[in-house]
């Protein structure tokens, strides 16, 4: 064990590389829904009872850190779903909430993946543009 783990004594487990890809897949999607909804924010009111990630917090939902075992991502991922099931949460406030949860080398991992789309889009504008 190499002394890192997600913060609840859970070790990542740096087994096959080939679980990197799925991990990434499933993450990737936390990336297209947060580009989705890029222009509105409803985190302008202060925190209260109507407020979506309040409410989600509340459930004490559990951290992510990175893994490379599927199965781990697979079953936070799943208790994610089952705070988002009961709360009714809207797509756009369900990534919100899970890249809220990200931390270490999964927040490292998002950070890196949305600046490069975000660039990637803008030179997809920019080359439109000239054209």
């Amino acid at each position: 064990m190499s002394g890192r783990g997600r913060g609840r004594n859970i070790p990542i487990d740096e087994s096959s590389p080939d679980s990197n890809a799925s991990i990434a897949q499933l993450l990737r999607l936390l990336v297209e829904q947060q580009g989705r909804g890029n222009g509105q924010s409803s985190s302008s009111r202060g925190p209260n009872n109507d407020d979506p990630q309040e409410r989600f917090r509340r459930q004490k939902p559990r951290e992510f850190s990175g893994t490379t075992d599927p199965f781990v991502a697979e079953s936070w991922i799943k208790s994610m779903e089952v705070i988002f099931e009961y709360l009714q949460t809207p797509d756009l406030e369900r990534s919100r909430c899970a890249i809220y949860m990200l931390r270490d080398d999964a927040m490292l991992w998002y950070s890196s993946t949305r600046r490069r789309r975000l660039n990637e889009e803008k030179s997809a504008v920019e080359k439109i543009k000239k054209q």
